[in-house]
């Protein structure tokens, strides 16, 4: 859990756009917030799980689709997710913040 919301992270980060795609290529829905039965619906991630050490910070959170948070579980540095492979890095000068790049084989 987290203490953000789905929604309002939406907003802080994609401001009134209503559709987006997330890092894994897979559509979400800003209507779908909160919805457990659209398939388009947007999940928080904590990119380094709260389970092993990550924080509930929005540097360390990525809003994504229910798949790919599925996918993805409790994985961390690295993971597939939606026939593609990714990995966490730290953001430079920070010891809680990460961001998401694919790696490509």
């Amino acid at each position: 859990m987290s203490k953000y919301t789905v929604k309002e992270l939406w907003e802080e980060r994609y401001g009134k756009a209503e559709e987006v795609i997330d890092y894994a290529g897979r559509r979400m829905l800003k209507c779908a917030c909160g919805d457990t039965n659209s398939c388009y619906q947007p999940t928080i991630d904590h990119i380094k799980p709260i389970s092993k050490g990550g924080k509930d910070v929005k540097g360390n959170i990525e809003i994504c689709h229910v798949d790919t948070n599925f996918e993805k579980g409790n994985s961390f540095s690295t993971w597939n997710t939606n026939d593609r492979c990714f990995h966490a890095r730290k953001v430079k000068g920070s010891s809680i913040d990460y961001i998401i790049e694919e790696v490509f084989r």
